[in-house]
């Protein structure tokens, strides 16, 4: 895999390039300074797989480095890799809200490094299978395919998800990206996470209604909506299939299961500008209670989901098993 590592402290910039290196050959460029880095990665051709960055740098620091890179095409979907030894709720959530994907706390190991690297390789190779066969479909179907980056996807006429590469709606993370967090989260000192899931029900009804790019529209002013009511700054979300979103956020005083369906279908009628032509209404939108995550070394993800789905069938009244297999296995 092709990798930049960015970090102004050069022992840990070639640490991390030896534990690379020695175990799976990767291709690993060093940069010590943002500025180069950025110099480099609007020029390099291929573009790199994956990016670690280092959060405390001079000139400017991780987070903004990450934001900058979301913003060039190419790098709109590749791993980014926090590595910092800043382990406080404030800082984890602020690099996975400017595009971080996963978060190393220094000091590393070479266990925990090369874990996540391979976690992130799987993503990218799965990235790359997901784009082959789309292109194949657009091929078979007699339609010259767009440039294969989220942007055209997202416009296109097909929606397009998989597990490694789901619609990037704006404000919505790929699960595998929401564990991440969640996971990071969990063990941090006084961990104040909360996590909670929302349904609207009946999704295909809407789906049926509308084409491709209005669904989107729709589902991206759902995610809005919600992030207005539970607070947009420390609310991180997730799509769990069948319109069910999962929510995460830093504290459950604003959380009033009671008028907050009618709230966030109020705020969706704001956010989406398009007529609806389909028959929505408060109730058709659920909220499950939420569950306080508490300081854990190894949060056990599928559990703590499957834990939110079963309350959202509880409050929804459809105990649909279906709903928590789709996402959890």
């Amino acid at each position: 895999m092709k990798i930049i590592a960015v970090d102004d402290d050069l022992v840990s910039l070639n640490l991390l390039s030896d534990f690379l290196k020695k175990e799976r050959h990767h291709d690993v460029t060093l940069k010590s300074s943002a500025s180069a880095a950025l110099e480099i990665l609007q020029t390099e051709d291929p573009p790199f797989d994956c990016i670690l960055l280092d959060i405390e740098m001079p000139e400017m620091n991780g987070i903004e480095v990450c934001r900058e890179i979301r913003r060039l095409e190419a790098y709109n979907s590749a791993p980014i890799l926090m590595i910092t030894r800043y382990r406080d709720h404030v800082s984890i959530s602020q690099a996975f809200a400017n595009g971080a994907t996963d978060y190393i706390k220094k000091p590393f190991d070479a266990f925990e490094v090369l874990t996540r690297i391979n976690v992130a390789e799987r993503l990218v190779q799965e990235r790359q299978a997901a784009i082959d066969s789309y292109i194949a479909v657009r091929n078979i179907m007699g339609c010259k395919p767009p440039l294969a980056s989220f942007n055209h996807m997202q416009d296109s006429d097909a929606l397009f998800t998989s597990k490694a590469m789901q619609i990037r709606l704006e404000g919505l993370l790929p699960i595998s990206v929401f564990q991440n967090y969640l996971e990071q989260v969990a063990e941090t000192e006084g961990c104040d996470a909360h996590l909670f899931a929302v349904r609207i029900r009946e999704i295909n009804r809407i789906f049926a209604s509308t084409d491709a790019a209005g669904f989107l529209k729709f589902f991206e002013a759902f995610t809005w909506a919600i992030k207005a009511e539970f607070g947009a700054e420390d609310t991180f979300l997730s799509h769990a299939g069948n319109g069910t979103i999962l929510c995460a956020t830093k504290s459950e005083s604003r959380f009033v299961t009671e008028g907050a369906q009618a709230s966030i279908h109020e705020k969706l009628q704001s956010y989406y500008s398009q007529r609806w032509n389909f028959d929505l209404t408060s109730e058709d939108i659920v909220s499950g209670r939420p569950i306080s995550l508490n300081k854990t070394q190894k949060l056990n993800f599928k559990r703590a989901v499957k834990a939110a789905l079963a309350r959202l069938d509880q409050c929804s009244g459809d105990m649909d098993p279906s709903y928590t297999s789709k996402l959890v296995g």
